[in-house]
């Protein structure tokens, strides 16, 4: 169950900027506070702009359907809290992910409690949102994956390292303990699996398997 009130400035909540913007801020968390408060079934764009005060026309222009607007919407909040960023340290990047991923998982946010309620409550009976939340996490992932093939092109990494095992060996145990075992999750546990991730790949033992390559 959400808690909280969710009609005020929350963590995580998408920054306005000039007049454009402002109209598809307000959208985009009328959005997120509607999937809060009434979950995925219940979110229309009638509602969201009846939340927002812009008109539903304005929105079917510019999205078209309300999973189109949730998608944007869900993607800039992640992004906000979750940024997955590649500079010349394939150490730096992975600490820095796994960091981000503990403090999105840990989140007390309503917005942030929503969307975690859609994609792993909702999601198991509502096929439209499972479909959402399989393509959103793979574009995700395939995102991070980029932090592995920078370090591979750099040299510090081994040129057969495989970016998706790479990738899941940190972020997959986080997403184990919070949704299956409920154990506790925190940077330092993040840094372990980026020590052991590293290690693996640095030997060697998180090559491309046999028929990835062509």
């Amino acid at each position: 169950m959400v808690q909280g009130d969710v009609s005020g400035p929350l963590p995580g909540t998408i920054r306005a900027g000039g007049r454009t913007a402002r109209v598809r801020t307000s959208v985009l968390n009328a959005t997120l506070r509607e999937l809060a408060e009434c979950g995925y079934s219940a979110l229309s764009v009638e509602r969201i702009a009846e939340r927002s005060g812009v008109h539903k026309t304005t929105i079917y222009r510019r999205w078209r359907t309300k999973e189109a607007v949730l998608a944007t919407a869900i993607a800039e909040l992640v992004e906000q809290m979750f940024p997955i960023r590649v500079t010349d340290s394939i150490e730096t990047d992975l600490r820095s992910a796994g960091h981000a991923l503990v403090d999105l998982l840990t989140s007390d946010s309503p917005l942030v409690l929503g969307v975690m309620r859609a994609f792993f409550s909702e999601a198991a009976s509502d096929p439209r949102i499972g479909g959402f939340k399989r393509e959103f996490y793979a574009r995700r992932h395939r995102q991070a994956q980029a932090m592995v093939v920078a370090a591979v092109n750099r040299g510090e990494l081994p040129e057969d390292t495989d970016p998706d095992q790479v990738i899941s060996l940190v972020m997959a145990p986080l997403y184990y303990r919070v949704l299956v075992t409920e154990e506790r999750i925190d940077h330092e546990y993040a840094d372990r699996l980026v020590d052991s991730a590293l290690a693996a790949a640095s030997a060697g033992r998180c090559g491309v398997p046999l028929g990835r390559n062509g």
